[in-house]
């Protein structure tokens, strides 16, 4: 298995486990952390299609993502 598969398997588990706890007991502190490690993913996800196919649609969009979830945290902690 490639680094990149693992590397997302070991960001998923928290993404899950975070995002099961806020829907249990409605205490939602924990989201900014679950968007800084979905960010992480779909970077991840962006720079494995980045290096199969140059410039998919794919990789663009997964790069967007990212991006825009590293902005909606940022703007979190900082307003």
């Amino acid at each position: 298995m490639k680094w990149s598969y693992c590397l997302q398997l070991f960001i998923f588990i928290p993404i899950v486990v975070t995002s099961m706890y806020g829907l249990i007991t409605k205490d939602f502190s924990f989201l900014p952390v679950t968007f800084i490690l979905l960010g992480c993913t779909f970077l991840l996800i962006g720079m494995r299609e980045w290096q199969r196919a140059k410039r998919s649609a794919i990789s663009i969009l997964s790069f967007g993502t990212a991006i825009f979830l590293f902005v909606i945290v940022g703007q979190s902690f900082f307003n």
